[in-house]
């Protein structure tokens, strides 16, 4: 275009601007500047909200992440436990159970007597009791055989022996005895007593026969009569013999019995002899040594 043509129209736009249908060119250069710093403030603002948010989200997600790692993880300073690893079987070892006493633990025993008194003996005052005399020297052992032994002797305290009669509950009254029995009450020292229970137990195993006098003796062991601490009854049997003392030859035996009942460190020892020919009573026998197991226990 002609510099002429371009001269009019910007004096036709003068024109117009003037009559404010249009703005100067400066000022379309003013405004437009505005604009464009207005469009990049809003530009910038918008992609500071944007920088924003995201950091605000990130500090968001990142401090989810912190609270579920507080949670999830142990606290500063310890370290996480290791899972323990079972630790072996071992076998549990079994203790050997203890051994419990045969008989109830007797109480400490009394001490040592200087003698025996009346009342640890069979009296006259017991029933069926008569004659009772009390004897200076104490009756020895019986006899069983060379092979039974007593060194339980040796323990041996103060001992007493009572010589007596009996007659049986159904004796008319003037008859004759039942039985004539010794009665000897020994204290050991120590174990003497149990030693001797022993030691007649053994006697009897030892001599199934043995001597009675001149008489050929034979000895039976018939257990315990549940006295005392311990006890023991012997069926002690012989060839019958007539008034005289001469064997019968008959077959016929005759009884006798021996028992004996410990009570602590005490023995009390029945030895039955019978009457003249006649046997004794095994039930006589039990009677009285259950009486003279009483007698004894009483005192010690």
């Amino acid at each position: 275009m002609p510099n002429t043509e371009l001269d009019n129209a910007f004096a036709a736009l003068s024109s117009d601007a003037e009559r404010g249908l249009l703005l100067t060119g400066p000022e379309l250069r003013r405004q437009a500047g505005r604009r464009r710093q207005r469009g990049l403030a809003l530009t910038a603002a918008a992609t500071s909200v944007l920088v924003v948010g995201a950091i605000g989200a990130g500090w968001t997600l990142a401090g989810d992440n912190r609270q579920q790692q507080t949670t999830l993880r142990p606290a500063t300073g310890f370290s996480p436990s290791p899972t323990p690893s079972p630790s072996p079987t071992s076998t549990p070892t079994t203790a050997a159970p203890s051994v419990a006493p045969s008989t109830p633990p007797t109480s400490k025993a009394p001490a040592l007597p200087k003698s025996i008194p009346a009342r640890a003996l069979l009296s006259a005052n017991d029933k069926g009791i008569s004659d009772h005399q009390r004897l200076e020297d104490p009756e020895p052992l019986p006899e069983f055989c060379a092979r039974a032994k007593f060194p339980s002797r040796d323990k041996a305290g103060p001992r007493a022996s009572a010589r007596m009669f009996y007659r049986s509950p159904d004796s008319p009254p003037g008859s004759v005895p039942s039985d004539t029995l010794v009665n000897t009450v020994t204290v050991y020292r120590g174990s003497g007593a149990e030693e001797f229970m022993s030691e007649l137990i053994a006697a009897v195993r030892s001599c199934p026969t043995g001597k009675l006098g001149d008489l050929d003796a034979q000895y039976d062991s018939l257990g315990s009569l549940g006295l005392g601490d311990s006890s023991l009854l012997i069926d002690r049997s012989y060839a019958a013999t007539g008034d005289d003392g001469e064997p019968l030859e008959n077959g016929a035996r005759q009884h006798t019995y021996v028992a004996a009942v410990r009570v602590g460190d005490a023995i009390t020892l029945i030895d039955t002899r019978g009457w003249e020919s006649g046997s004794s009573d095994r039930a006589w026998a039990e009677s009285l040594t259950k009486t003279a197991a009483r007698r004894l226990a009483d005192w010690r």
